[in-house]
């Protein structure tokens, strides 16, 4: 079972009573107890969060409570890994950590920060199951969170070049960039942040005894180890699957390692390059089948598939039913009868 700390819900019964909502109750349905909400000394059930903000979102009628919800927190949420972040030397430091050590905060969650030129590139994902993928409410507590902890690391007033959400608008486009303070791109494989190189270079804290207190500490309880290749072959993957240039040998390439390596490095991961690439494919589909009206042609060629049949086929061996009826059983609300 995948965990969060309970700080993640921070401010939740106040914006939801704010809105009409009786949060006591909505925690109770899925098993949450209200003495752990702003908790950083108790985990709750990840999945369980996903669906209160969820379920908190449909009963309230509100299009924004993600984001409402996130504006409400600020980087104390991450508890000790904030605190690492708040007294790192510079913004690239404090990111890095942030990188190394999230998993104290939520195992389920990771981000990656990536440099290309003058642009930088914040990736945050959720290391869960397909089916928790479709709560885009919770997702934008996410992203809004992740936004707070820039700003506060960069300046109040910063904002990022451009945001990248994964599922479509739950409101009005001009919301969303007033919120972000640019422009927002919508159905991209996952939640990313663009902003200008230049600021990792910022000073943050010269508190340097305790940022090394702080992150010997994160060491003692969730010990770094290396990302694997997995994350990287994923996106790699969702990014050619559309030129039907998925194959082995492609891919490798595009990595500058030989395909015999890549293959023996996802294979000591437990896993071979058939199989993410089909686990790529099911959750592109699940993505958009839920969160666009595209075409199902258009659909099986983005996925990489040049028959219609064989995008078909794949739907009832991944969800047990055809694509249409898939897409309809996931526009049902979660909980709502």
């Amino acid at each position: 079972m995948a965990l969060i700390r309970g700080t993640s819900l921070t401010a939740f019964r106040e914006v939801v009573a704010e809105r009409g909502g009786d949060p006591d109750r909505l925690l109770a349905e899925v098993g949450i107890a209200p003495e752990a909400i702003g908790d950083y000394g108790t985990f709750i059930d990840f999945s369980a969060m996903l669906v209160v903000i969820e379920r908190a979102a449909y009963v309230t009628g509100s299009t924004d409570l993600g984001r409402v919800l996130a504006s409400r927190q600020g980087i104390e949420v991450l508890g000790s890994v904030g605190a690492a972040a708040r007294s790192a030397p510079t913004v690239a430091a404090a990111l890095s950590t942030i990188e190394r050590y999230l998993r104290a905060y939520s195992p389920a969650l990771e981000v990656e920060v990536v440099v290309s030129g003058d642009r930088a590139r914040l990736q945050l994902r959720r290391l869960v199951d397909d089916a928790m993928l479709a709560f885009p409410n919770a997702s934008e507590t996410g992203a809004g969170l992740t936004l707070g902890v820039l700003r506060h690391l960069i300046g109040p007033d910063w904002s990022p070049l451009r945001v990248e959400l994964a599922h479509r608008p739950l409101g009005p486009l001009a919301d969303y960039e007033a919120y972000f303070g640019c422009g927002v791109d919508f159905l991209r494989p996952t939640t990313a942040f663009q902003l200008n190189a230049a600021v990792l270079a910022q000073p943050v804290s010269t508190d340097v005894e305790t940022h090394e207190a702080m992150v010997s500490y994160l060491q003692s309880i969730a010990p770094y180890t290396p990302q694997g290749i997995q994350p990287v072959v994923e996106a790699l993957v969702r990014r050619l699957l559309p030129c039907g240039r998925t194959e082995l040998p492609v891919v490798a390439d595009e990595l500058g390692l030989h395909p015999r390596t890549l293959q023996r490095r996802l294979e000591e991961e437990g896993v071979t390059f058939a199989e993410v690439v089909q686990r790529v494919r099911r959750r592109t589909a699940e993505q958009y089948l839920r969160d666009s009206d595209m075409s199902l042609r258009h659909l099986a060629t983005e996925l990489g598939y040049l028959e219609q049949s064989t995008f078909t086929r794949a739907c009832h061996r991944w969800f047990g039913m055809s694509p249409l009826a898939y897409r309809r059983s996931l526009r049902t609300p979660a909980g709502v009868d």
